[in-house]
């Protein structure tokens, strides 16, 4: 049986593997990942190591909004096409995310 899905780019119909259809889908696809990013980045930054300053300046409701406004988007431009990825792919591509890792005497990272 052939297993027929849509580009997540273009969301033209494809068969067999991928995501993408052409090199430009997965490329257009990447590259706004990479720009909205580049946005949540510093924010999410500031969430987790300067705790009291991200919660005066509300850094966690702006993350929310611009998730919101990038969902938004997705539905105007992208006729309702998610523009992330699936976490279970992310999480298996990346088994390091979900280790507990602790720290020995010495100052270094040890895996438990």
């Amino acid at each position: 049986m052939v297993r027929v899905h849509v580009c997540l780019e273009c969301g033209c119909p494809m068969t067999g593997k991928g995501e993408f259809c052409a090199r430009k889908c997965r490329h257009d696809f990447n590259n706004r990942r990479r720009q909205r990013g580049a946005e949540l980045y510093d924010l999410y930054m500031a969430h987790r190591f300067e705790r009291s300053q991200a919660q005066q300046l509300g850094v966690f409701q702006a993350i929310n909004r611009l998730a919101s406004n990038y969902r938004q988007e997705d539905l105007q431009r992208r006729a309702g096409r998610k523009s992330w990825r699936s976490p279970r792919t992310v999480l298996e591509e990346r088994p390091y995310l979900k280790a507990i890792s602790t720290y020995d005497g010495t100052g270094r990272r040890a895996r438990a």
